[in-house]
C-alpha cells in the first residue's frame, strides 16, 4: 500500500481489496465480502461487516482508516429536492442533491470541492477550488443519498461541483464501481457525466466506461463566445471538440447542454448554429435558415439531443434568463430542424441547489442542520 497518498478504502476496486487482504493473510473470498458490504449493502464502517472475523475488522481499521466526510447539513426545497452539504476531515466542502422524479430519482453528485474552471455564469466556479474528490468521496455521496431516501434504483448525475474530466481517474473508478455486479450494479445508461470538454479525455471516458451518457456543456455556438465565458474552451476549439465527440462512439446518449442567456446566446442565428452542431456539423458561417431546410440537409447525419436550460441567477451574476416565450420559439426551431430538444426547468433553486448554483462552503450558511424526513 502506498501510504504517501490519502487512504481511500471506500474507493478501492475489488482487485485492490484482494491485494490488501492477501497482505493480511486473509483468504481471497474475504475481499468479495468487504467489497459487497461497501458497495452492495452501502456499509458505513468496518464494524458493520459482521461476517468478517473481529480480528480482521480491527486490522482493517488500523491499516485502512475510515475517513468518510460528515454530512454537515441538509436543506429541502419546496419542489422536493434535498441538498446535502458534506465536509471532509481536511475542511473540504462539497454538495450533492437528491432530485425526485415521477419515473425514478436522480442523485446529482460532485467530483471536486469547488471548481477551477471559472465559467462566467456558474456560482461553483466563483467559489474557488479546494481539491479533487477521491473515488470513495464521490461514492459516499451516492450511497448517503440513496440510503436517506430508501432507493434501490436511481440515476447518478456527475453534474454537481467540479469538472469530472479534470478528475478523471477518480471519476472512472467511481463509475466502474457503481457498475460492478457485486456493487450497485447500475446500468451504464443510468450514469451521466457532465463536462465542458477536455482534449483527449472524452475519448478516454468512452473507452474506459463504455455505455454511460455524456452531457456536453456547450452553451454557446461560436468559439469566440465559448472561450469568453468558458475559459477552458480556449484549449479545445469547437472543430476539435466535435471531431473527438464523433469518434467516441460508445456513449449510450450524448446531450448538448445549452443554458439560455437573455441577449447573449438566444438569437435566431444561435438556434440555426445549434441545430447544425446537434447534427455534428460545426458551421463555418452564421446565418438564419428555414429549419426544414436544415432538417433535409442533415437528415443522414447523427443527431445529439439538446437540453435547453433555464438560468438560475446566482448572487452577483450579470446574466438573466431568456423569457419563456422566446425559449419556446428557440426550442420549436430545433425540433423543426430535426433535433430532439427539451427545455429543463431546474429544481431546487430556492435552496441554491439547481444547476450552476452549488457553492460548497459559500452555501453552508444557508443549509440547515438535521436529518431528512
Amino acid at each position: 500500500m502506498d501510504t504517501a497518498q490519502p487512504v481511500d478504502p471506500q474507493g478501492f476496486t475489488l482487485s485492490a481489496w484482494e491485494r490488501e487482504l492477501a497482505e493480511l493473510g486473509a483468504p481471497r473470498y474475504r475481499a468479495e465480502q468487504v467489497f459487497s458490504w461497501l458497495h452492495a449493502r452501502r456499509a458505513t464502517g468496518y464494524a458493520a461487516m459482521t461476517n468478517l472475523p473481529r480480528q480482521l475488522r480491527e486490522q482493517l481499521a488500523r491499516r485502512l482508516p475510515w475517513r468518510a466526510a460528515a454530512v454537515a447539513g441538509t436543506a429541502r426545497s419546496r419542489d422536493g429536492a434535498v441538498k446535502y452539504l458534506f465536509r471532509a476531515e481536511d475542511g473540504a466542502a462539497f454538495e450533492a442533491v437528491f432530485l425526485p422524479a415521477a419515473r425514478g430519482a436522480s442523485l446529482c453528485v460532485s467530483v471536486q470541492a469547488g471548481c477551477s474552471f471559472a465559467c462566467a455564469f456558474c456560482a461553483t466556479g466563483r467559489s474557488g477550488f479546494q481539491r479533487n474528490l477521491r473515488a470513495g468521496e464521490i461514492l459516499q455521496q451516492v450511497y448517503t443519498l440513496a440510503e436517506a431516501h430508501g432507493l434501490s434504483s436511481y440515476r447518478v448525475l456527475l453534474m454537481g461541483m467540479g469538472e469530472p474530466l479534470a478528475n478523471l481517474d477518480a471519476t472512472v473508478r467511481a463509475l466502474q464501481i457503481l457498475r460492478h455486479p457485486r456493487g450497485q450494479a447500475l446500468a451504464p445508461r443510468r450514469l451521466t457525466v457532465s463536462t465542458v470538454g477536455l482534449r483527449g479525455r472524452i475519448a478516454r471516458l468512452a473507452r474506459e466506461v463504455p455505455g454511460v451518457e455524456l452531457a456536453l456543456s456547450l452553451h454557446f455556438t461560436t468559439q469566440e463566445q465559448r472561450q469568453r465565458y468558458l475559459p477552458a474552451a480556449r484549449r479545445f476549439p469547437l472543430p476539435d471538440l466535435f471531431a473527438e465527440l464523433s469518434r467516441a462512439e460508445s456513449f449510450t446518449k450524448v446531450t448538448l447542454e445549452y443554458l439560455l442567456l437573455a441577449g447573449v446566446n438566444d438569437t435566431a442565428e444561435d438556434a440555426a448554429a445549434l441545430a447544425a452542431l446537434a447534427h455534428g456539423v460545426v458551421p463555418r458561417a452564421r446565418k438564419v435558415e428555414p429549419p426544414a431546410r436544415l432538417r433535409s440537409r442533415f437528415r443522414a447525419l447523427v443527431t445529439y439531443h439538446v437540453n435547453l436550460i433555464k438560468l438560475n441567477p446566482a448572487a452577483g451574476s450579470p446574466f438573466l434568463p431568456t423569457p419563456y416565450a422566446q425559449a419556446e420559439s428557440f426550442q420549436n426551431y430545433l425540433k423543426t430542424a430535426g433535433i430532439t430538444a427539451t427545455y429543463r426547468r431546474s429544481v431546487g433553486s430556492d435552496i441554491a441547489a439547481a444547476c450552476g448554483m452549488l457553492a460548497g462552503q459559500a452555501a453552508s450558511a444557508a443549509v440547515g442542520t438535521g436529518g431528512v424526513r
